[in-house]
């Protein structure tokens, strides 16, 4: 008995096999025609309730509000989202979603108000993703939507592979449209030869505010002599001139290849992040003080080379100077103040370093007739010289302020003073409020002696009449400690000043500088490594 099929079987199994692929292709041409009429009756559905929708919505007030008061309500959103004083710079776009991405999604009338109103586009955030994303499209966007207004750009790059400056390439192509530009990166390796070719012959009109801060580290070509310092003020990007640039902000290293130009600064920061050679000549430094608008100068570590000989007696003449904070380099502040003569300037700060026992000239000589604010802030090394040479040259002080962290017995601003009231020297008899701490300095003596030397107490005065001569901040800590260990003290000191305690190290050194400062458009949030100080957190 065979087991393959007959010729009929054979010729009866094709004829079903066909009539059934043939039944099967007309199903699948069926399937497919429901397919398309229900992907046209969802599409119609949509665009029903799309419209229906919006013929709803036409009755809800918010939709009824005129385009000018949607306009204040986008602007408001703009201004509450900057950071206030002390919150780090302004949020970039991967950490917190800008408000007019929010704006924009809340519903299709406000969206399409937001996308015709410039000024919710004027500021574009860029941090480095942590995976591989263009940004250019979102640029770009953000250009043709705030156009024509001038924008600011606030850029951190991180050192990954993916992140290749295309946003700084991109960026730099509408430099005629900068306002404020912050750029900042957590890595030394980027080459930034590209940017700086791109800027240089370039003109930035509306460029207000400069932060540049790559930190660069001291590598082959800054350390074995093929760069020296910068000698002159020329600027070597934006050669075509920004005659609205009046403040700048850079890392020491940046100078020599990315300086912009200065002729209006009146704000200028300096920080060298890493110890490594100056960047400034004393030549150079001196043209910067000689620059006529002048009024903000911070100086954040090893950054201006030593005068030579002729130089180091030169009176130096800085009229509009109004605040000047100084961090790490004492003998170079000392090269500095010896013959300052700053007739205006207002508020010093000095931080994070070892003061020059004595000017370095015998004729030296400083006048600060305007200073009314003095912060001293971890500077040790103190001498009897040193505080005669500054308090004479300011004898209109108002408010000291003085920090020390584990300060060496005896080195710090109050024993010294105290000393000098000893010595029957005392310094800033006019002073209206000094803020302390001094850590481990814990006994109210000291404190009441120095408080005791500026109020006398004349017969017949009641104590409450001198109250508002001078008023003294301690911390919390110390005002209990006080109160319960050393209450004669505490009482005796609470009659002769206005005692309190100050709640935040923002009351020793305000985070802001310079003073009144707006957060925004300004170094503001823009914040110094250099001029940070340590407080014990028992004392709050």
């Amino acid at each position: 008995m065979s087991l393959l099929q007959t010729p009929a079987e054979i010729q009866e199994r094709d004829r079903k096999a066909q009539i059934l692929v043939e039944t099967a292709r007309q199903l699948e041409n069926q399937r497919y025609e429901l397919l398309q009429q229900l992907t046209s009756v969802t599409q119609s559905l949509s665009s029903i309730w799309a419209e229906y929708g919006l013929l709803h919505n036409t009755s809800v007030l918010i939709n009824r509000l005129p385009s000018e008061v949607l306009c204040l309500i986008f602007s408001h959103c703009l201004s509450s989202s900057k950071p206030a004083e002390g919150q780090g710079s302004f949020p970039y776009e991967a950490e917190k979603r800008p408000p007019e991405i929010t704006i924009t999604h809340v519903c299709q009338h406000w969206r399409q108000h937001a996308l015709q109103f410039p000024q919710l586009w004027s500021t574009f955030r860029y941090k480095t993703p942590k995976w591989r994303r263009d940004p250019i499209q979102r640029f770009n966007a953000y250009m043709e939507r705030s156009y024509p207004l001038s924008v600011d750009l606030y850029v951190y790059l991180k050192g990954v592979p993916h992140e290749d400056l295309s946003i700084l390439q991109a960026a730099a192509h509408h430099v005629e449209r900068w306002r404020g530009v912050n750029i900042v990166s957590d890595d030394n390796n980027f080459d930034w030869s590209k940017l700086q070719t791109a800027l240089e012959h370039k003109a930035a009109q509306n460029l207000e505010y400069l932060s540049f801060r790559p930190s660069l580290v001291v590598t082959g070509h800054t350390s074995n002599g093929h760069v020296t310092p910068v000698s002159r003020l020329d600027p070597k990007i934006l050669t075509l001139g920004a005659p609205k640039l009046s403040q700048v902000r850079l890392d020491a290293t940046v100078p020599y290849f990315f300086l912009p130009p200065l002729s209006n600064a009146s704000t200028i920061c300096l920080d060298a992040k890493y110890m490594g050679p100056t960047s400034v000549t004393w030549g150079a430094f001196l043209g910067i003080l000689a620059l006529p608008n002048l009024e903000n100068l911070s100086i954040g570590g090893h950054v201006v080379s030593p005068p030579n000989s002729d130089q180091l007696h030169e009176p130096i003449l800085v009229a509009s100077l109004k605040h000047l904070r100084w961090s790490s380099d004492g003998e170079r502040l000392s090269q500095f103040i010896s013959h300052l003569d700053a007739p205006n300037l207002e508020s010093l700060i000095l931080c994070g370093m070892q003061l020059a026992p004595q000017p370095v000239t015998p004729e030296a000589k400083v006048h600060l007739p305007a200073l009314r604010s003095l912060h001293i802030i971890e500077c040790g090394g103190l001498s009897t010289h040193a505080i005669r040479f500054l308090a004479e040259g300011s004898p209109n002080l108002r408010r000291l302020f003085m920090s020390y962290y584990r300060p060496k017995e005896g080195d710090h601003l109050l024993d010294y003073l105290n000393q000098e009231s000893k010595d029957g020297n005392t310094h800033w008899p006019n002073l209206e409020g000094v803020t302390c701490y001094l850590h481990q300095v814990d006994e109210v003596a000291p404190y009441l002696d120095f408080v005791q030397s500026r109020v006398p107490s004349p017969e017949g005065e009641q104590p409450s009449a001198r109250r508002s001569l001078m008023g003294l901040r301690v911390s919390k800590r110390l005002l209990r400690s006080w109160e319960t260990q050393s209450p004669e003290g505490y009482s005796t000191l609470r009659d002769l000043c206005a005692l309190s305690c100050w709640e935040t190290v923002r009351d020793i050194l305000p985070q802001v500088w310079p003073p009144g400062c707006q957060p925004g458009l300004s170094m503001a949030n823009d914040r110094s490594d250099q001029f940070g100080f340590a407080v014990d957190w028992n004392e709050f």
